[in-house]
């Protein structure tokens, strides 16, 4: 049964996509917590970084933001590989093209990611890590759609 459901293509690919977004999201959300936590200080004995740049009223938001666009990057780095090789096993090609349209595609989910962190926090008064869970839901799905039917569609 489960060599079965291996040999469909369909549903390998969208199994390896969810491990290698799941390990994504695990990045993207452990570098996150690190950097809230270790820049803007919550549990240390120091108020942190972010106590010296930021007043109170805007060092939550700016740092919730500073590590989405931190974990981001780390993350996008990340993905790009497991992406192209296992997940949409696209070989050869041009490679210049899918690394800019990679990058493309990510920095739109970013405006998602930061756009959802924002209302999410902002507006609804949501936990940061909470919120942070919600929109890499809607980021991993977005993203999927854009790597299987414009970054690595077989041409």
């Amino acid at each position: 049964m489960i060599k079965k459901l291996w040999n469909d293509k369909r549903l390998r690919e969208i199994f390896l996509y969810c491990v290698v977004g799941g390990l994504t999201t695990v990045v993207n959300y452990v570098v996150y917590f690190l950097f809230t936590r270790l820049v803007g200080g919550e549990g240390a004995q120091s108020p942190g970084l972010a106590a010296l740049i930021l007043d109170d009223s805007y060092q939550n938001a700016g740092l919730a933001i500073a590590g989405t666009l931190v974990a981001w990057a780390v993350a996008v780095a990340f993905a790009f590989y497991p992406n192209k090789r296992w997940v949409f096993q696209s070989r050869g090609g041009n490679l210049r093209r899918e690394i800019t349209q990679f990058l493309s595609a990510r920095v739109l989910s970013l405006g998602v990611d930061v756009g959802l962190m924002a209302l999410l926090m902002g507006v609804c008064g949501v936990n940061d890590m909470l919120s942070k869970l919600i929109s890499q839901v809607v980021v991993i799905a977005a993203n999927y759609f854009a790597s299987k039917f414009w970054i690595f569609k077989r041409r």
